[in-house]
């Protein structure tokens, strides 16, 4: 075989090819939601992932709110939320789950409600408002505390405003501005770095691939290595300190990009695409496992009940 010249249409195969074998991990599926939604957010609270609000299959904002046992593979319904969202990010911050902000209504009003879940009593009760209103924004917890960025407030005008949240005195406070405006963004936080991936500034054929990092101890943001692919309407969860990010949307389609971020190096690397590419979706990290959860398989309003699991 020496000397033997592999034809231009073998090798861009072969390449193909030895991309998805580089590629690490598995996809598998677990129970799916009772019910198909999206514009829903995922979080993790001692093991369980929990979800609330989105839009349900007829298209109408919900209050519903629901729990997810991985180890059972069991969803069970917990108490509404006190009046439905979408666009709404759920975070956990020490023992308790937060439900920040989001859109409500069928005209997408933003809202300023923080709602904190009281497990033992199975109940959401009220804490101190957001300093304004916003959706479809993203936040991270760094030290206890939650730390709000982007999305978009009154008059549908995007928020450059960052703000934090601190459990202990029940208060919020403006820190520095995100250095890009945009909706439909996600946010992690890893190492005390809360990182503000994709998003739009509201139309989503103008999808950003941009990656700005802020860091609370210093209230700076900088600019990182953009992600492969520019996405709105994504999600994100991370494990074993990357940064995985899935999905997204433009006008006319929707993704399976699943994209890994590793902070360490600032790289991204490609991983195993979605099974069911989807937007307006949660992603949660439980026992070294990504839990996918629900989201829209069509541009717009269309919802899936779909959960697969994603094992590096």
């Amino acid at each position: 075989m020496s000397g033997y010249v592999v034809p231009s249409h073998l090798a861009a195969a072969l390449a193909v090819a030895t991309s998805v074998l580089s590629s690490d991990g598995r996809w598998s599926t677990a129970s799916p939601l009772p019910e198909p939604i999206q514009e829903l957010s995922a979080a993790v609270l001692h093991g369980r992932i929990y979800i609330a609000g989105g839009f349900d299959r007829s298209g109408k904002p919900i209050a519903k709110a629901f729990r997810f046992d991985a180890a059972a593979d069991r969803w069970e319904r917990i108490a509404d939320l006190p009046a439905p969202r979408h666009h709404m990010p759920l975070a956990v911050a020490g023992d308790t789950l937060y439900a920040v902000g989001g859109l409500a209504e069928a005209t997408f009003v933003p809202e300023n409600t923080l709602w904190i879940y009281r497990e033992g009593v199975n109940r959401w009760e009220a804490r101190a408002p957001l300093p304004a209103p916003r959706g479809a924004s993203g936040v991270g917890v760094v030290n206890g505390k939650l730390i709000l960025v982007g999305g978009w407030g009154l008059g549908r005008k995007l928020v450059d405003s960052s703000a934090i949240y601190d459990p202990a005195t029940n208060r919020w406070h403006n820190v520095a501005p995100i250095p890009t405006p945009r909706d439909h963004l996600t946010a992690a936080a890893v190492g005390g770095i809360v990182y503000a991936i994709g998003g739009r500034p509201f139309n989503p054929d103008h999808n950003y691939d941009l990656v700005e990092a802020y860091d609370p101890a210093t209230n700076r943001w900088t600019k990182k290595a953009p992600m492969p692919s520019r996405r709105g309407g994504l999600a994100s969860a991370a494990l074993d300190g990357k940064i995985h990010a899935f999905g997204g949307e433009t006008r006319s389609s929707v993704f399976d990009n699943h994209e890994v971020y590793d902070p360490v190096t600032d790289r991204w690397s490609s991983a195993p695409p979605l099974p069911t590419a989807r937007h307006g979706l949660g992603a949660a990290t439980v026992s070294d496992k990504i839990y996918v959860i629900g989201g829209g398989p069509n541009a717009g309003f269309a919802q899936t009940d779909v959960v697969e699991v994603f094992a590096p």
